[in-house]
């Protein structure tokens, strides 16, 4: 059982992370050649998604982001919340992965139905979103967040 659980947290993180690494992809390349497509998306790093998205998380963080000349942001809520998530459902995914031990006894079935939840969560609030100029903001900064300057 204890397996089932830690894949279903695992499996929930990359279902997060595939929705977010396709728009993004989506959104930089046109949909032929089919291959630029696909090796942009596999290109996205977790930690450092994980790392762009933590400038989304609040107003003040958004707000230092608009600060750059040719960046325009406005805070959104369901944008702070996916990015809020996205790093707490990929600690969750480290420990379901890669903490064989569970010396805290976290891993059972009501850790494993909150972080299946939370991953709803995130595919409910995309889905209220992405056709908003910050969820293209979001997607950009994703793409380009080492690139600013």
């Amino acid at each position: 059982m204890d397996a089932d659980y830690r894949r279903a947290v695992s499996a929930s993180y990359y279902a997060v992370f595939h929705l977010i690494s396709a728009a993004a992809a989506e959104q930089a390349y046109p949909p032929n050649p089919r291959e630029l497509r696909g090796r942009f998306q596999r290109a996205l790093e977790h930690r450092s998604a994980k790392s762009a998205m933590q400038s989304f998380v609040t107003r003040e963080s958004v707000q230092n982001l608009a600060k750059d000349p040719g960046v325009s942001c406005t805070y959104n809520q369901d944008i702070a919340e996916i990015a809020k998530a996205f790093g707490e459902l990929q600690d969750a995914r480290e420990l379901a992965d890669y903490d064989v031990v569970d010396s805290e006894g976290m891993v059972g079935l009501s850790w494993a139905k909150y972080w299946v939840e939370r991953a709803t969560f995130i595919f409910d609030a995309w889905e209220r979103t992405k056709s908003t100029d910050e969820a293209k903001s979001f997607l950009a900064f994703l793409i380009f967040r080492n690139k600013r300057k």
